[in-house]
């Protein structure tokens, strides 16, 4: 009996120990877990609440694959809350702190009709301000702006009209002066009739910086840009720009991530010996509001010259407009050049002037009409004894020629392949009609 007590006892005691023990455990890693994140949401123009949200933190640890049960090393945890109506939130640490230890994690924020955030790296007991902005039904252009020196020495800067940079400095909006690395100065010029100005991120009033929050908050310059040249430093911030178009542009002006010593320039046959690179919008038509919905599209060189030709009241006149229209063959050769005057909705019919062409053409039915957005559209149709070609509308503007490619047979049926090129010609150009080439 007595051996009896004595084990019940023992039991007891053990399953006693036991218990404590497992509380110590937790105790324990309850005191040494990290933190959990808290903070609010909130619209950046007006400060309301943004409430539903959702508020994800990810960590990565050692763990359990999903896939095999094999032991991994970077394996995802993740833990996420939803703004309450105050736009407040608290996400704990995801993981077990024994295997991902007690450090941060990665913090974005989701809400419908909003942009999301991704902000990155926060730290336990982060206490957080996040502004985010409402969706735009507009989305304009923009993509990465390249200026810089190239293996030569020579300066070349960014089209926005073109989407490309260029050599031709009085082709170009924005184009490097000067740049040295230690410590960063970088001055920067327009063009005559164009302007800048540079607010930098502390002045923009953003609590927690994002991805592209340069590019995110702030739609308008304060000050009208006017400068014709700035000096930028390590200082990050937002450069506005206006073209000598007078159409609008900002710019991520990164200090850590907008140089590079050397490499191949995209939209250039040439390596750079110095390369600034630029996150950029870009608003082709008239305003200066700039407001910034990725993800973010190059703009057709020719629709944009088109939309910065237009006066900044409106659309332009849609009236006649005179073209050159060249004809080319596989080799380039020129075959023909004619000006012609078109009347919107008036077709016209063209005899060919070529005289030493292998085969024989005219054009039918060519037509000018104007869009939803007053641009002008071309629509061609050239017609030979063995073949026809039957294009859609087509834009055409002063600074970049459209072509159109034709499947060209001589009565043999052997191929003659064409090129016909079609460039609006500004002002008073002179008569229409056949041209002498150059």
């Amino acid at each position: 009996m007595g051996s009896a007590v004595r084990f019940r006892r023992l039991v007891v005691g053990l399953v006693a120990t036991l218990a404590g023990l497992v509380l110590l455990v937790w105790l324990a890693l309850w005191w040494l877990s990290p933190a959990p994140v808290e903070g609010q949401l909130v619209e950046y123009h007006g400060d309301a609440p943004v409430a539903g949200a959702t508020i994800t933190v990810r960590r990565q640890g050692w763990g359990r694959s999903e896939h095999d049960g094999q032991l991994i090393w970077d394996k995802g945890y993740v833990a996420t809350a939803i703004t309450d109506a105050e736009g407040r939130f608290r996400v704990p640490m995801p993981g077990p702190v024994w295997l991902v230890g007690s450090g941060g994690g990665r913090l974005t924020a989701e809400a419908e009709g909003f942009h999301g955030l991704a902000v990155g790296h926060v730290p336990p007991a982060a206490d957080l301000r996040l502004q985010t902005v409402a969706d735009h039904a507009e989305r304009l252009p923009g993509g990465t702006a390249y200026l810089g020196w190239d293996e030569a020495g020579e300066p070349f800067g960014w089209s926005f009209l073109d989407h490309a940079p260029a050599r031709d400095l009085a082709r170009v909006d924005l184009y490097p002066l000067a740049l040295s690395r230690e410590p960063l100065e970088a001055i920067l010029a327009v063009p005559e009739g164009g302007g800048l100005h540079f607010v930098p991120a502390a002045a923009q009033g953003i609590s927690t910086p994002s991805w592209g929050h340069l590019l995110r908050y702030l739609d308008a310059s304060p000050e009208p840009p006017t400068a014709s040249r700035l000096v930028l430093d390590d200082t990050p911030g937002t450069l506005f720009l206006r073209t000598p178009q007078g159409r609008h542009a900002k710019l991520a002006w990164e200090p850590g991530a907008v140089t590079a010593m050397s490499g191949t320039v995209p939209g250039l046959d040439t390596s750079s010996e110095r390369l600034l690179s630029l996150r950029f919008v870009y608003r082709p038509g008239p305003g200066d509001e700039l407001p910034y919905q990725p993800p973010l599209r190059p703009l057709e060189p020719v629709r944009a010259a088109l939309l910065a030709a237009h006066p900044e009241e409106g659309t332009s006149a849609m009236g006649p407009r005179t073209y050159r229209l060249v004809v080319s063959d596989a080799q380039g050769g020129e075959l023909e050049r004619q000006r012609i005057e078109l009347t919107p909705g008036v077709p016209v019919d063209l005899a060919s002037c070529a005289e030493d062409a292998p085969l024989a053409w005219r054009f039918e039915s060519l037509r000018l009409e104007y869009d939803e957005d007053g641009l002008p559209r071309l629509q061609l149709t050239l017609d030979g004894e063995r073949f026809g070609h039957h294009s859609a509308p087509r834009l055409v503007s002063t600074r970049h020629a459209t072509v159109f490619e034709v499947q060209a047979f001589d009565t043999d049926y052997r191929r003659h392949d064409l090129r016909v090129r079609i460039r609006e010609l500004p002002g008073d150009t002179g008569p229409a009609g056949c041209v002498a080439p150059p």
